[in-house]
Order: structure tokens, then sequence, then C-alpha cells
């Protein structure tokens, strides 16, 4: 008995903790086929402010464009409280491997598209360290405005991978304020 209490002392001091994870990145990452327009239609995340917030929030739209140096342009489009559709641009600067960026201006130090099949979803992770606020994000971006059940799933599964859990997550409902924002 005390060998086997022992053992699992051993294998839990081993075990990778959730908030060292490793985390993918789409094999073989596209930029090309990443590009166009996207609904975030869901987000999971620990960050205090998101949790405050959520049940207020609503779809962006974001117009992704890869750009020549491997950075990815965006363009969001959030749907305002007064009706109208609040527009900002943002670069997701290239990392080390194809599929991963950062945005220092957001505080974004770690941007990873995990999983995408390009025609249907993409679930993005994100790491924000501001100060010693360390919070970990997912969005789960679908090329129409509703849930895709292959993506939910993905985003579910690494969400538990990096310890964030369902109460922590939204679906966000559709908006039609920034529907045409980039047309």
């Amino acid at each position: 008995m005390l060998q086997t209490l022992l053992l699992g002392a051993v294998l839990s001091l081993l075990a990778v903790s959730p908030g060292q994870a490793e985390i993918p990145i789409q094999a073989n990452f596209d930029a090309g086929q990443f590009q166009g327009t996207w609904y975030v239609v869901g987000m999971v995340s620990d960050d205090q402010g998101f949790l405050d917030s959520r049940d207020n929030m609503k779809m962006p739209v974001v117009l992704v464009t890869p750009l020549a140096n491997g950075d990815l342009a965006l363009k969001f489009g959030y749907s305002t409280p007064d009706g109208g559709c609040q527009k900002m641009d943002m670069t997701f600067t290239k990392g080390a491997v194809d599929g991963q960026f950062s945005n220092t201006a957001m505080a974004q130090t770690d941007i990873r598209v995990a999983s995408t099949d390009y025609t249907h979803f993409a679930v993005l992770y994100f790491k924000t360290q501001k100060g010693d606020d360390r919070n970990i994000w997912l969005h789960l971006y679908a090329r129409a405005p509703e849930l895709f059940p292959e993506g939910a799933q993905k985003m579910q599964q690494l969400a538990a991978q990096v310890g964030l859990n369902p109460s922590q997550g939204a679906l966000l409902p559709k908006s039609d304020q920034c529907a045409g924002a980039f047309s």
C-alpha cells in the first residue's frame, strides 16, 4: 500500500500540469487557406474581465489577410451596445513555427492556430501576460456564424488540456451589426 502511494505521488510530480501542457500548432499551417472571413462563435478563458462581461458579448467578425513577411493582418468587427460596429485592426507577428504568432500590443505572448480544417472551423490558443497576470484564452472561429460541431469538440479537448473548464466559456450570439463590415 505504501509503495502504491509513493508511486502515485512520484507520478503526480512528474505529470505535466495544465498550465504547462504542450499546446498543438496546426501541422503544415497554410496562411493562404486561413485567410478570409471568420466568425468568433465561442470563447473560453480564465481572464476575469472576460468572465465578468461574457454574457453581454456578441459574435465578432474577423477578416484575416496573410502578409508577405508571414505575419497575419486581422480586422475585427465588434458589436457595440448602441447597435453599431466597432472596428479594430491588429497584426499577429509570425513566430518560430508556421501557425504560431504573437501580438505584443495586446500582451498576447503566444498565439497558435491549434487546429483548423480551413473551410469550417479553427481553434486559436492565446496566452496573455500583463505584469504578473497570465491568462489563457481559446477562440473558436467558424466560416459561418454558427457552431461547427467538430470545431467545438476540438476546443473542448484543448480547454481540458490547458486547464480551462466549460463554466469559463461562452457561445456568442450572432449579431448582424458587423455583418457587412469588411465588404
